[in-house]
C-alpha cells in the first residue's frame, strides 16, 4: 500500500495546513449539506478526468465511508502524489471544523 490511512481524529491536523489538498468525494448535495472546512467537492465519478493536481502537496481524500477515498488515494498515489484517507470517512469524523452552504 502506498498511501496512508488516518483516523477521523487525526485529521483536524490536516485542515489548516498549507500542503494539504482536501478533496470531498461525495455528490455536491451531501457536500453542501456539510463537509470539512476548507475541502472542495470533486464527486469520485468525475475525479479521473478532471485535475490536475499540485505534486507538492498533500491529496487528503474522504468520502461517506472511505471506500471510495481509499480507492481514490490508491489511484492517486500509483500516479505520484502523496495521498491520505480518512478511516470511516466523514460519517466517522466527530470534531467541529465543519460547514455548510444552506
Amino acid at each position: 500500500m502506498n498511501f496512508e490511512m488516518i483516523t477521523p481524529k487525526e485529521l483536524d491536523r490536516y485542515l489548516h495546513r498549507g500542503d494539504t489538498f482536501i478533496i470531498d468525494l461525495r455528490p455536491p448535495k451531501e457536500y453542501r449539506e456539510r463537509h470539512l472546512k476548507g475541502a472542495v467537492n470533486i464527486p469520485y465519478e468525475k475525479l479521473s478526468g478532471c485535475c490536475l493536481f499540485p505534486r507538492d502537496r498533500l491529496l487528503l481524500f474522504y468520502c461517506d465511508r472511505g471506500s471510495m477515498s481509499m480507492a481514490a488515494a490508491r489511484e492517486y498515489a500509483e500516479k505520484g502524489y502523496r495521498t491520505k484517507t480518512v478511516v470511516g470517512g466523514f460519517l466517522a469524523y466527530q470534531g467541529r471544523e465543519t460547514e455548510s452552504f444552506r
